[in-house]
């Protein structure tokens, strides 16, 4: 009795894996939309203990193209400067 119960769990939990699985992501090109097609990435780097940069850049995920939106630089060997600060530029005017 407790090997058809056990083969009776087996098979439900195979099934369910199955029905979950089945689903195409790739059936349609609105899909790939749903995610987003602007992605924003930050980058930093140090200039040595008390230096170094910031900034983030926006990838097009539609032509791969990347744009840099802001870049900093910090620290007492060289002052704060903002070397690029486009964040309220809408994508199509970034340089």
């Amino acid at each position: 009795m407790k090997a058809k119960y056990f083969i009776f769990g087996v098979l439900a939990t195979l099934f369910f894996l199955v029905l979950t699985g089945a689903i195409d992501h790739q059936g349609s090109s609105s899909a790939n939309l749903s995610f987003g097609r602007y992605k924003l990435s930050s980058w930093a780097t140090s200039f040595g203990e008390k230096g170094g940069a910031v900034g983030a850049f926006v990838i097009d995920t539609v032509s791969g193209e990347t744009r840099t939106v802001y870049s900093r630089t910090y620290g007492p060997s060289m002052e704060s400067t903002v070397i690029k600060n486009d964040l309220k530029k809408p994508y199509s005017s970034i340089d």
